[in-house]
């Protein structure tokens, strides 16, 4: 008996890790994504988003909710069945819709937003996805942007009114995507720049620093470029503060020197000089070469001119002769 009891709590103790797992992976799978019916709106329009759930268990998710969220340049959001609930079988989809208005803010900031996380009363498999979130776009206004390019030694660098700034950086503001470009300023000697007209939402602002220094833009300061938000109010405080650093001047490639000149465009660096005594074959009769086998050439001329002379003279008795 006690052998008996012994191996039946073996099997017990075997089978908790396995039961704990099946306990463990009983869990609705909830996925949720969400679309708005429009690219854009006008302000206080109303909008509708539609929200689609999943779920992609085996397992029934009970009672589906909206549990939380948050929102921006929206009024009246009506989140209908996202509200109240409802059930979803393992593998089913549903549609519904939820509404509300565009408003100031979202006008003077270029857009408003809807986010909010849905859950069931029977738990949740993977949390990663069931939360959603839509961009409702309300372009209309237009405002100023201006910033600070400051010397900074890292890209977290602080910007105060004692810090000194750098000039000369060209500042060219896009679209995010930076397929449409709005406008471009530079900085003055104290690295203050002004973007003037650009619409109210996120511009993509681009820093092209002179020699000798070095943009450090970006969330970790590794890029030339950065998002900014532009709001349309009264305001005209600076708003993009942007470190830059000093770094070392690439010297310029080195010139020939004057002693050195540099070949005509029609000779060639393959071809071997020309010796003293020689002269290219297809240039014709070359200009007489000096030296001393030129006099060598002279003098024997001169002996064959005289041979030749008095080889005429006796020719001439010899005729007269005859003659005689």
């Amino acid at each position: 008996m006690r052998k008996l009891a012994a191996a039946l709590v073996g099997v017990l103790v075997a089978a908790l890790p396995a039961t704990a797992a099946l306990a463990a992976a009983a869990k609705p799978d909830i996925a949720v994504t969400s679309a708005a019916d429009k690219a854009s709106y006008a302000e206080g329009e109303t909008f509708t988003i539609t929200v689609t759930v999943k779920n992609k268990s085996s397992v029934d998710a009970k009672h589906v909710h909206y549990t939380g969220g948050d929102s921006e340049g929206v009024d009246d959001v009506a989140y209908g069945e996202l509200s109240s609930g409802f059930d979803l079988a393992a593998g089913a989809t549903k549609t519904v819709k939820l509404t509300g208005k565009t408003n100031r803010v979202a006008w003077q900031v270029g857009r408003g937003y809807v986010a909010f996380e849905l859950r069931a009363d029977n738990g949740e498999a993977n949390a990663a996805d069931n939360i959603t979130s839509v961009r409702l776009l309300v372009p209309g206004a237009f405002d100023d942007l201006g910033g600070y390019v400051f010397q900074g030694e890292s890209y977290d660098a602080e910007w105060t009114p004692q810090t000194a700034g750098v000039p000369g950086v060209k500042v060219v503001a896009t679209t995010a995507d930076g397929k449409t470009r709005y406008a471009e300023a530079v900085t003055d000697a104290k690295g203050l720049f002004r973007l003037a007209h650009l619409p109210a939402g996120d511009v993509l602002l681009t820093f092209a620093a002179p020699a000798g220094w070095k943009v450090m833009a970006g969330e970790n300061g590794e890029y030339d470029h950065t998002l900014a938000q532009v709001t349309a109010d009264d305001s005209d405080e600076p708003r993009v503060f942007v470190p830059a650093k000093k770094v070392p001047v690439s010297s310029p490639s080195a010139s020939p020197s004057p002693s050195s000149p540099s070949p005509s465009p029609s000779s060639s660096s393959s071809s071997p000089p020309l010796s003293p005594s020689s002269s290219p074959t297809s240039a014709g009769p070359g200009l007489p070469v000096t030296g001393d086998k030129t006099m060598l050439l002279v003098g024997a001329a001169a002996v064959a001119l005289a041979v030749g002379i008095a080889l005429m003279l006796v020719a001439r008795r010899r005729r007269v002769r005859l003659q005689a």
